[in-house]
């Protein structure tokens, strides 16, 4: 029976093995290395797509994909993916690329669209809070549940809401807005709140709600079509709530003053500038830009909320002072393409961007067979210590040799010890109780479990992952590679770039001539000839150096001067002194100026005077000189299955 057993498992491997090499052959074998069909059709098509702007037929790209690969297996060869710099570029990307696959972005989407739907609405509404920090124990949490149960009875049982939040609710605000938090939108409360009154009716009340405040009781008073924003200018007269009649009399005739004066015909913004005390928007000619719900104290709300566009306030107060406002504009809540990153960057900054990765990870738990805690390790966890923290050291020697399993994800172990090392990197709970942290300890730790497992998984279970991945791989290894072996030397090599230059002078030439020296101004004439003398007996790659020592220092500046190479039309004191330009302007304090080098008819006479065409060149032929090497160097390890590449794209 056992042999039998063996020989079916080996002819099912055996099986599989073969029907995975049949849908994706090798293609080709370079230097011992075996590349799948899928891996060359991919950054064939991906390198000959409709925006490329130069198609390569398959037999010519062949060879540029063997170069490809040639370059890569050299920089394995001299060990640059073993390098902690590559290491680390290329775990960074792998992470970043691997988020997009970790996240459910259609639950993500749904929740921004739920989050737009609620914004077309203002709502309102009236809470009692009964306090319970999220560091609360298990039993003090069940007491303040408990507490606001019952009071949940009592608006159950008929209680007036209002008297009942001032005589419960804990909330401080309560004794002067008797628990009525007025109108707000969504992304004002925090998440569970908001979500618990979208989901009420008018003059419904809910169940307790828990947020990190506590239990909340809350009664939806009001719903109304969302009122937008309003573009709005203010003139504002600073008044103290303690301001005696005459000084708010006194504030008031001057702003009815100011007003009577704008209806008369001057302007807002003007008289904004020269009036207002709040000099912040007085420079802007009183503009406070767009405002919207709870953005600004109720008073101004409603007032210029009110208001027509256009319209113009008589003189208003509000608990700060005196306002005359100015309404420029309304809008609507805009359409949801254009408000949606706006929505995407409000949720990132609340932490309330999870959406789609907590989705990913209940499915994920349900894909890999997630088992439950197991009870008897976690009440050791939990025993073991008592008055330590989690991340205590005599926790951790407590737990010592303890590696009991806590759970299993896709029927591997997970055990004690991998939480303890886990514990140690988290230690955001040590304020909380220990059962609440080491309940919450544990959530996370599942979560991360079933996350790292998915990722150690990517590049098997999406081969799309899989290319991309290894493209960005082989990418970084061909970057160094090719700096090292070709563009550094071809941007530094100053002696193999002279070679060259001399070797192809001819190449290199000019439709018309070409001034290559200094152009220096001077404070005097006298300072010609001894510039001149100075830069003859110097080499011309230290011209400006010998001038700056001489002439330019940092207290005096007797000269000043810029060497190159110039073309007619490129500088106007060139063109005059060598190619019968028009006259010039003297820089100021430089009333002298003079040119001194000599016109280089049709050809440079040093690689340096066509630097860039000569570097270009020369990493050309570097790169051809490489690529030769590699093919000797390779020869018999290239080999090509031309039966696999006549079915690429065509199977």
């Amino acid at each position: 029976m056992k042999r039998l057993l063996s020989l079916a498992v080996s002819l099912s491997l055996a099986i599989t093995i073969s029907a995975q090499e049949t849908s994706d052959p090798v293609i080709m074998e370079i230097g011992g290395k075996k590349v799948k069909r899928s891996e060359f059709e991919y950054i064939y098509n991906k390198n000959n797509s409709a925006s490329t702007a130069e198609k390569k037929s398959l037999d010519e790209y062949v060879d540029m994909f063997i170069n490809y690969k040639l370059k890569v297996l050299e920089a394995e060869n001299a060990g640059i993916d073993t390098t902690q710099s590559f290491i680390n570029e290329f775990n960074g990307y792998r992470a970043q690329l691997a988020k997009t696959y970790l996240t459910d972005k259609e639950a993500d989407e749904e929740y921004v669209r739920t989050v737009y739907d609620r914004l077309k609405e203002d709502v309102r509404a009236s809470h009692i809070l009964i306090n319970c920090p999220e560091s609360a124990s298990p039993a003090d949490t069940l007491r303040a549940y408990d507490r606001a149960m019952e009071v949940y009875g009592k608006l159950a049982d008929g209680a007036d809401f209002t008297a009942t939040a001032r005589e419960y609710s804990d909330d401080k605000s309560v004794k002067y807005n008797d628990g009525d938090l007025g109108y707000f939108t969504a992304l004002q409360m925090v998440p569970t709140f908001e979500a618990a009154v979208y989901a009420l009716s008018p003059g419904e009340i809910s169940l307790p709600v828990r947020s990190r405040f506590g239990y909340h009781i809350i009664k939806m008073t009001g719903r109304r079509p969302s009122r937008g924003k309003v573009q709005v200018a203010h003139i504002y007269k600073h008044v103290g709530q303690d301001a005696s009649d005459s000084v708010m009399q006194a504030a008031m005739e001057q702003m009815d003053s100011i007003y009577d004066a704008i209806m008369a015909g001057a302007d807002f913004g003007e008289m904004a500038m020269k009036y207002s005390d709040d000099k912040g928007s007085a420079q802007h000619r009183g503009q406070l830009g767009w405002i919207g719900m709870r953005q600004t104290i109720p008073e101004f709300e409603e007032k210029i909320f009110a208001m027509k566009d256009g319209e113009v306030s008589r003189p208003f107060t509000t608990p700060v002072g005196i306002h005359i406002a100015k309404v420029i504009k309304h809008k609507g809540l805009e359409p949801f393409d254009e408000k949606h990153d706006e929505i995407v960057m409000m949720l990132n900054r609340m932490g309330e961007n999870d959406k789609g990765q907590k989705a990913m990870i209940a499915r994920l738990k349900k894909e890999y067979a997630m088992s439950a805690v197991n009870e008897a390790a976690y009440a050791t966890l939990l025993a073991t210590a008592p008055d330590a923290w989690l991340g205590d050291s005599a926790y951790i020697a407590a737990l010592d040799g303890r590696d009991d399993t806590l759970f299993t994800l896709d029927g591997k172990p997970y055990g004690i010890q991998g939480f303890i090392s886990f514990v140690n990197g988290n230690s955001r709970f040590n304020k909380v109780s220990r059962p609440l942290a080491l309940k919450r300890l544990m959530d996370m730790y599942r979560d991360r479990a079933v996350l790292d497992y998915e990722d150690s998984r990517l590049e098997e279970k999406y081969p799309e992952f899989a290319l991309l991945v290894n493209e960005y791989r082989d990418g970084i290894l061909l970057f160094d590679i090719s700096n090292r072996e070709v563009w550094n030397k071809a941007t530094s090599d100053e002696k193999g770039l002279a070679e060259y230059f001399k070797k192809h002078r001819r190449d290199y030439k000019w439709k018309t001539p070409r001034f290559k020296g200094v152009i220096v101004h001077c404070v005097s004439d006298s300072l010609e000839q001894p510039v001149k003398q100075l830069l003859g007996k110097t080499e011309y790659e230290r011209w400006m150096a010998e001038l700056r020592r001489a002439y330019m220092s940092d207290s005096v500046k007797l000269v000043k001067a810029q060497r190159g190479l110039y073309a007619k039309g490129e500088n106007k004191y060139v063109d005059f002194f060598k190619f019968k330009g028009p006259e010039f302007e003297q820089p100021e304090g430089f009333p002298y100026t003079f040119v001194y080098g000599k016109v280089l008819k049709r050809r440079p006479e040093d690689f340096r005077d066509v630097r860039g065409p000569v570097s270009s060149d020369y990493q050309n032929y570097l790169e051809e000189q490489w690529i030769k090497a590699l093919r000797k160097k390779y020869a018999d390890q290239i080999i090509v299955h031309e039966d696999v590449l006549k079915t690429v794209n065509n199977h």
